[in-house]
């Protein structure tokens, strides 16, 4: 899976850099910056129960727009993101809580992006994403039971990867978008077990994204 995820990002650099002299030397519109932010709703899909629930969290971080032609670019961006589930559960009226697992990540998508009329353009690519740290929550209406806990890295896949699409609008500098992103690689370390790939949860990364965007 390593290798595989090598090759999608050199293959995803030679495409920016080939995707940069192609409109250089078309000149349809200049290439322009941008920030971006907004939400996460999330969710791990784990193939074991369905108890658990998407989870909110948040993303934030810049792209580049290059313009091949006057309706369709490439549009490549670096963001951190929040991911994860959480799972609520309630045994009594006076005891319920839930457990929460943040996944933080490093994402970058590279999308192309099709402009429908003046305004709206709809986009799809593929993305990589490196993970930064994991962490456990559990939330109690019983004080002492509440925590946080860091949890090891090699209990997950430091690479992920997957697909993601959406549509959007931009207003001058300012935007807004919508985004579903589908995992396809398995959030949890893969083990060997007598010569085979082996996960116990099988859970992939399914998020929707809700963003604002200003381009400088």
């Amino acid at each position: 899976m390593k290798s595989f995820l090598l090759a999608c990002i050199t293959s995803i650099a030679l495409l920016l850099g080939t995707s940069y002299k192609t409109v250089s030397a078309q000149n349809t519109s200049s290439p322009s910056i941008g920030i971006k932010g907004g939400l996460n709703y999330s969710s791990l899909n784990f193939s074991f129960t369905a108890w658990d629930k998407p989870k909110t969290g948040y993303h934030l971080g810049a792209f580049v727009n290059l313009p091949l032609s006057d309706r369709f670019s490439i549009q490549p961006e670096l963001l951190y993101s929040t991911k994860g589930t959480r799972v609520p559960y309630r045994i009594t009226d006076w005891l319920d809580g839930q457990v929460a697992l943040d996944l933080r990540y490093l994402d970058l998508p590279v999308m192309g992006q099709v402009k429908l009329g003046r305004f709206a353009h709809i986009e799809a690519g593929p993305y990589a994403s490196l993970l930064l740290d994991a962490n456990l929550k559990h939330g109690s209406t019983i004080p002492f039971l509440n925590f946080s806990y860091d949890l090891p890295n090699d209990v997950f896949s430091r690479l992920d990867y997957g697909l993601a699409a959406g549509a959007g609008m931009d207003l001058g500098h300012f935007g807004v978008g919508v985004r579903y992103n589908y995992g396809l690689g398995k959030v949890e370390d893969v083990k060997q077990l007598l010569g085979t790939d082996f996960t116990i949860t099988n859970a992939r990364n399914t998020t929707w994204q809700l963003s604002v965007t200003y381009r400088f």
